[in-house]
């Protein structure tokens, strides 16, 4: 299956599990046989909370046993998907000098429990939301060193986090759940967040003070919150605006 032929298909799929099973065919011709995939953050827009192994084919040994060790809260992978550019191979965290010898224990598990050339690919998200796969094989053999076989991996997951979005947000009954804000909007809420009063805010933007009310109020409005400090973090938790 080429890369055109996943998008093709993974955009006529007609629910997650048809999707999942798409991807999973796709990364095993890479050589990759054992997915997981998580939300690492809220997804607000499609309102799924985040959670560890949304989607899986791991061994059911190996989830029950990572479950049981707690090991979602140290695992080192999860922690390098929030601060990653891009795919990432996991042995290259060992040579860490952060890593603490639990995670090390935690990762000599997981080979020995048949999870060998693992790599992990953050998938950024509308309103700042972080998901991620970590990808291995059962096998072993995967040559990690082929620049275009990363490439790839990475490109084949982020059509599927795309097709992921637009099938969930097509269960919602709409294909945008997005919140708008105008330049103006964001602009006021921005200084609310610097905290700002409305008089202030009017001297810096140039604006009577009865205009920045009915800004923040418009906004407010949009974003469900019945008061600027709510409203405020409501648009940092999306991404609308930057302190």
């Amino acid at each position: 299956m080429t890369i055109e032929d996943f998008i093709d298909s993974s955009n006529k799929a007609d629910n997650v599990d048809a999707l999942f099973a798409l991807y999973r065919a796709a990364m095993e011709q890479l050589g990759f046989d054992r997915l997981v995939f998580s939300l690492l953050t809220d997804h607000t827009h499609i309102q799924r909370p985040a959670g560890h192994g949304i989607l899986v084919n791991y061994s059911e040994e190996w989830m029950e046993h990572y479950t049981k060790k707690d090991y979602v809260n140290i695992d080192p992978v999860r922690q390098q998907l929030y601060a990653a550019n891009g795919i990432f191979l996991w042995n290259s965290l060992l040579t860490e000098t952060s890593v603490t010898d639990r995670q090390i224990v935690m990762m000599n598990e997981g080979i020995e429990s048949g999870l060998y050339d693992g790599i992990a690919v953050p998938l950024w998200g509308p309103r700042g939301a972080l998901a991620g796969v970590g990808a291995a094989s059962s096998a072993g053999g995967v040559d990690l060193r082929d620049p275009n076989l990363l490439s790839r991996a990475q490109l084949l997951s982020q059509q599927f986090y795309t097709a992921f979005q637009t099938l969930e947000a097509k269960r919602l009954g709409s294909t945008d759940n997005a919140v708008y804000l105008s330049d103006r909007e964001r602009e006021v809420l921005k200084w609310c967040a610097r905290g700002k009063t409305k008089s202030e805010i009017g001297e810096i933007l140039a604006l009577s003070e009865h205009t920045v009310h009915g800004y923040i109020k418009t906004a407010l409005r949009k974003l469900d919150a019945n008061n600027i400090t709510l409203g405020v973090l409501r648009a940092l938790n999306m991404g609308l605006i930057q302190i």
